[in-house]
């Protein structure tokens, strides 16, 4: 299965690249490995981050004391598969007997893990229904393509980055919001592209131009407020471990802050975030209450209001009062027209604004008004950011974080038979038809 992936995403000519540059970071015993683990693991220790390492539990039975090591020390180990398949090709049967017997090889050695990362970053319907069905709170599996800041790609690497992206299936990120979403009690928590394979093996970027491709999404997460999650293997942290580095320095000197956290950090916190409540109603003429019902660390941002505040960003402000009556022109809400599809409105209130269904465009901050059962994100975050307010919000990231960050690195094998044996390992996977989300 792994060569048939390989030969899939990369080609035969990239594959036959690809099997050589394995052989020389892979040895005999887990040492070479765990040189890079340390590595990476003090990277992030000297930013005040931990990451996140989805460990394929087949890697975890055959090295469950240097794996615990770490995890006993803050990092994160989730679910990566019982073996590294596509689980893409499962049905809903088979992944949950593999994913069921991978969670119980985790909990063999004392991890409880809380999330799941598919190989090769492919999934389908089946694989989140059995995720929900074991209780697992996140899944890190969809890639999302940022723009490249490289400007111009020879047709070589442009051909190998295409296939990329059809085999990661990878959503535009110029089209949505890079965040967490809730799916049916599930957190659906997008992978940043290019990751380190992209850039290495596919765009063959030195070390300044990696960097670079990396700053560049942090640039337009933090513009965004989005979650950019970094994708290192940690094979590859000899040749990315500057770019991390450098990445998550900056990061850290960002006003207003990034919040960079593990993914099951992040997938914890939109959870509560969801049981936030931001309530506006009218109370007399040019007049409206606003309360907030949430924990002490949530964003309260207004626009518009006179009410006590604290510059942010934008023309948004940080408010600490929960609970007051002001006026207001206009009710600080978004107004969406009935005719608008239904997900406009539950995209809207997961953004943390208060909506209210309404064709009256002059009685609100803002007014969303789409016809077609296609429309884009983005292009409905613009509108509301181009309108004239007021508005009040409660916004993504807790502590006054502007966007979120997280650094993960898949772990699928440690030494070299480790790499060899996982075609093996998946030889008995009846693949099906393909089916992606």
């Amino acid at each position: 299965m792994s060569l048939v992936m390989s030969i899939q995403g990369r080609g035969p000519a990239g594959t036959v690249a690809r099997t050589a540059t394995v052989v020389s970071r892979f040895g005999a015993t887990a040492s070479a490995m765990a040189r890079r683990l340390e590595r990476y693991a003090a990277i992030t220790s000297r930013l005040g981050a931990r990451p996140s390492w989805p460990t394929t539990a087949c890697v975890l039975e055959r090295h469950p004391t240097l794996l615990r090591r770490y995890a006993d020390d803050g990092v994160e180990l989730a679910v990566h598969g019982l073996v590294h398949g596509d689980h893409a090709a499962l049905d809903r049967g088979r992944q949950l007997e593999t994913i069921k017997r991978a969670a119980e090889i985790f909990h063999r050695y004392g991890l409880q893990p809380s999330g799941f990362r598919g190989p090769y970053l492919r999934y389908n319907e089946a694989t989140l229904d059995v995720l929900r069905t074991l209780g697992l709170r996140y899944h890190s599996s969809q890639a999302v393509a940022f723009p490249l800041h490289v400007a111009d790609l020879e047709p070589r690497a442009a051909a190998s980055y295409g296939l990329a992206l059809k085999l990661y299936s990878a959503v535009d990120a110029s089209t949505i919001a890079v965040t967490p979403r809730i799916r049916e009690g599930l957190v659906d928590m997008p992978v940043a592209v290019p990751d380190d394979e992209i850039l290495l093996d596919r765009l063959r970027l030195d070390g300044p131009a990696r960097t670079a491709e990396w700053l560049h999404i942090l640039d337009m997460t933090h513009r965004r407020g989005d979650l950019f999650t970094i994708q290192l293997h940690p094979e590859r942290i000899d040749d990315l471990g500057d770019a991390l580095e450098v990445t998550l320095a900056e990061a850290r000197r960002r006003r207003p802050a990034v919040f960079i956290a593990r993914l099951d950090e992040i997938a914890a916190w939109w959870l509560r975030r969801s049981h936030f409540r931001l309530r506006v109603a009218a109370a007399g003429e040019g007049r409206c209450r606003v309360r907030v019902e949430a924990d002490d660390d949530v964003t309260f941002l207004t626009r518009g209001l006179s009410v006590p505040r604290i510059p942010w960003y934008g023309r948004d402000e940080l408010c600490e009062r929960r609970d007051f009556e002001v006026e207001c022109a206009r009710l600080p809400v978004v107004g969406i027209s009935p005719r608008s599809p239904a997900t406009v409105r539950s995209f809207l209130a997961e953004e943390g604004f208060p909506v209210e269904i309404s064709e009256d465009r002059s009685r609100f901050g803002a007014h969303i008004d789409i016809a077609d059962a296609r429309w884009s994100e983005s292009e409905v975050l613009d509108t509301i950011e181009a309108a004239p307010g007021p508005l009040v919000r409660l916004w993504r990231w807790p502590d006054g974080a502007r966007s979120a960050l997280a650094a993960t690195g898949d772990i699928d094998a440690l030494t070299l038979r480790d790499f060899v044996v996982r075609s093996w390992e998946t030889r008995d996977w009846k693949p099906e038809r393909p089916h992606r989300t």
